[in-house]
């Protein structure tokens, strides 16, 4: 990673080589829009995007034919295969692709707690860091030449939450009750008010009567998605 004290020398490095082909990459995010402006974004610094898809139904056999050497996937795709799915899916199929998690979320278990760990040598790059592209090229560049180099990730404190933790506040995120909370989990009833109050403990919500913890605790999940609640 290139530190804060060498990015004006990071900039003038990348425009002197910008005539060459940095990395070839593939883009896949259900978004058009966002689409767009990696693919226009990242030609700016010298990388070029060889497809950019909105879902991985034919990322496999890209990386294959095409040469790819960096993919740069969203989290959340919608229905279907998420972006962590493809990420596992692409590691097993040719082990030396980089691999860029790109999305709103401050931590991927946020997405999914129950769902895998990142692949050996993934980088998870939450929106809400990306100033400019600067980041995200450092990134690919890291990822093209150190595919499965060790990563350390620098996620939110709130997302300290252990995995059981994270799921039991997206089911009050989703409006369920501590009953139905404990029947769906199979425990009681003070197991999960128990781990609520561990939740409000570590995301900084304190007692008072002036607020709605649970809707507090809905705002937080929110908060860490990077997205808006409901009706919001």
């Amino acid at each position: 990673m290139v530190s804060p004290s060498n990015r004006g020398d990071f900039s003038r490095d990348v425009g002197r080589m910008i005539y060459m082909i940095l990395a070839r990459v593939l883009v896949i995010d259900d978004d058009p829009f966002v689409r767009s402006t990696l693919t226009a974004g990242l030609a700016h610094y010298g990388i070029q995007v060889i497809e950019a898809l909105e879902n991985g139904t034919r990322a496999i056999e890209l990386i294959r034919q095409e040469g790819i050497e960096v993919v740069i996937v969203d989290l959340d795709l919608g229905p279907g295969p998420s972006g962590l799915d493809i990420c596992t899916s692409m590691r097993a199929s040719k082990q030396d692709i980089g691999l860029v998690l790109l999305t709103s979320y401050q931590d991927p278990r946020i997405f999914d707690p129950a769902g895998p760990a990142l692949p050996k040598g993934c980088r998870f790059i939450s929106k809400s860091e990306l100033a400019d592209f600067q980041l995200l090229v450092e990134s690919v560049l890291a990822a093209r030449s150190k595919p499965l180099a060790p990563i350390k990730h620098g996620f939110s404190t709130n997302t300290l939450l252990t995995s059981t933790q994270l799921e039991v506040l997206k089911s009050l995120a989703d409006g369920l009750s501590s009953n139905e909370i404990a029947a769906q989990r199979g425990v009681s009833v003070k197991a999960i008010e128990g781990l609520i109050a561990k939740i409000q403990k570590i995301v900084g919500i304190g007692k008072s009567k002036s607020f709605n913890q649970r809707v507090q605790l809905t705002r937080a999940y929110f908060m860490l998605s990077g997205k808006k609640p409901p009706g919001a």
